[in-house]
């Protein structure tokens, strides 16, 4: 790989960052009902916390999968 590849992959995967690993701890072992309540001030349940981190990682995975396949 070159080095302005490997430097976007890295950004990339530091963007990825870690809050869904934080808020999956967090929220371990709460019924689905505790899920559907809504969390401190942001607005949200924390099941869709938890979606929105998850498509956050879903979305940064699939742009490092495509700068990997550009040559």
């Amino acid at each position: 790989m070159n080095s302005v590849k490997d430097t976007i992959i890295r950004a990339l995967e530091s963007f990825r960052g870690d809050n869904l690993a934080r808020a999956e701890q967090a929220f371990h072992g709460l019924s689905s009902a505790q899920m559907q309540q809504a969390y401190g001030n942001s607005g949200q349940t924390r099941q869709q916390i938890i979606d929105g981190y998850r498509a956050h990682v879903q979305d940064v995975d699939a742009a490092i999968l495509d700068t990997r396949g550009r040559s």
